[in-house]
């Protein structure tokens, strides 16, 4: 069971990883050292915040206006400050802004410059608007709030294509927030009923832009300062789109993952990413041999995936024993257990380790030869268990929306293995998943978007329109690429 947050003597690093072996000496611990791990110190305390999980309700005034205009100086005005609160409230309860032992092991640092650039930025002012408004119309369910977000949105959208024929070095970190700005604004209200598979492909189209934006300029560029933590910061979210597209991306190779950290020591999630970057290219190279129809060709091709896969493996290991978190769950009762922006920390980088854990073994139950018996320990359905007994932590209600955020793409991938295997039945895994995201507020925004996702990932347009109870195991083999094989 995981110690009282705050209790502890060790290091920030050391008390998230709950690793014993804090030497306690300053500036830096001997063991963070010796891990070539950046020491977060030992001044700051964890802080922790009292909350109400009732939602902010509208005024009787404002849920009845379906005419009310919102002023030309919008953004300068006392309005944007009323639905910048409002953003803030909903997307992380619990603080404004990220503490820096947090930042080492999730992505959300680079949110701690948005103010910063909301004033600086007439472009971020609009599409951050938009999904202030956004969000104030779906908690207070006021009609033209929705309208008004998606009409900032439309807005901002047309004035980044005229900021992209116009180019600069100057404005590649304008043009990045925003690109990653806009991936958010489709995961929370992308959803088209006309065109199911149009979320997916508007998220996966901001995705690539910003991956495309970010790589006009060389690897040096994200050395340090404010364009260092967001190009860590994004590498997760360009990565995950990769891995479900399963197709190769820039950033595995090797002068990206070294040249931004030549004066930034990286960090345990730094280290994670260093192995899911590698995902997509073991899967794309999985479908490529697939596809081929040579059987001499085909079999020096699985070899050769068979070695990566235990290679991979053995990166996860070290990883694991080196920087992972002690604490295999995670699980707390929400109802009895305090909340520490630590638990959701330690929970969100355990659950992407899971998560690569299960494309990984899944990999290696395709490839293998069907007399091979695997290790016990490569039961994908294990890190399913402990992703689904990660969701209390990750979608507490101080999680907020970034909870949800972060908890998507290990729950995409739990779900997929858990379609594919189980088919429509729901087990235990499913339930708690399921019972979690009703219980968050956010169940039918994220099945929408992974839906969503699921039909854009399909291998065929006869799996991808499916409909009803067999559409979602069907879409999940068709991802995996696989019908009697053994998962």
């Amino acid at each position: 069971m995981v110690g009282v947050p705050g209790r502890s003597k060790s290091c920030g690093t050391c008390r998230i990883r709950k690793k014993g072996g804090c030497d306690e000496k300053r500036p830096a611990c001997g063991q963070c050292i010796k891990l070539g791990l950046k020491c977060d110190g030992y001044e700051r305390e964890l802080r922790f915040i009292n909350f109400s999980a009732e939602p902010r309700k509208a005024s009787r005034h404002d849920q009845g206006s379906d005419q009310i205009a919102i002023p030309g100086n919008l953004a300068r005005s006392a309005y944007a400050e009323k639905y910048l609160g409002i953003f803030w409230s909903t997307y992380l309860p619990a603080d404004k802004h990220f503490p820096a032992q947090m930042t080492m092991y999730v992505s959300g640092g680079w949110t701690n410059s948005l103010p910063q650039l909301y004033l600086n930025s007439p472009d971020i002012q609009k599409i951050m608007l938009a999904i202030c408004l956004s969000t104030a119309g779906r908690t207070g369910n006021n009609r033209w709030e929705k309208e008004e977000g998606l009409r900032y949105y439309m807005e901002s959208l047309s004035e980044m294509s005229a900021a992209l024929a116009n180019r600069t070095r100057g404005n590649v970190v304008t043009l990045c927030v925003m690109s990653r700005l806009y991936s958010l604004y489709e995961v929370f209200f992308g959803q088209d009923d006309q065109d199911r598979i149009a979320q997916a492909r508007n998220w996966r189209n901001h995705i690539n832009g910003e991956l495309a934006i970010m790589t006009s300029q060389p690897p040096e560029t994200y050395t340090s300062g404010y364009l260092h933590q967001f190009f860590v910061d994004g590498r997760l979210h360009l990565t995950s789109s990769a891995v479900q597209a399963r197709k190769k991306i820039i950033l595995s190779n090797p002068e990206w993952k070294t040249i931004p950290w030549r004066e930034i020591p990286k960090t345990p999630k730094d280290y994670l990413l260093d192995i899911l970057v590698e995902i997509p290219t073991l899967l794309e190279n999985l479908d490529i041999m697939r596809a081929c129809h040579d059987p001499e060709i085909q079999e020096l091709q699985r070899s050769d995936l068979l070695q990566t896969c235990w290679e991979l493996e053995t990166e996860l290991a070290r990883w694991c024993f080196d920087l992972g978190v002690s604490d295999p769950t995670y699980s707390l009762d929400t109802e009895q257990s305090p909340f520490s922006l630590d638990y959701l920390a330690a929970s969100h980088i355990m659950c992407l380790y899971w998560a690569i854990c299960i494309i990984l073994y899944t990999s290696l139950r395709i490839l293998s030869s069907p007399e091979v018996v695997l290790p016990a320990h490569t039961d994908p359905r294990i890190f399913c268990d402990r992703i689904a007994k990660a969701m209390p932590v990750l979608l507490h209600p101080l999680s907020g929306a970034y909870g949800v955020h972060l908890a998507s793409f290990p729950v995409a991938i739990a779900l997929m293995y858990l379609s594919a295997v189980d088919g429509d039945a729901i087990y235990e895994e499913k339930q708690i998943i399921f019972n979690a995201f009703r219980r968050s507020g956010y169940g039918e925004t994220v099945e929408r978007f992974n839906q969503s996702m699921r039909r854009q990932d399909a291998k065929s347009p006869q799996v991808a329109m499916m409909d009803g109870p067999k559409s979602v195991p069907a879409q999940a083999k068709s991802w995996f690429g696989i019908q009697g094989e053994r998962l």
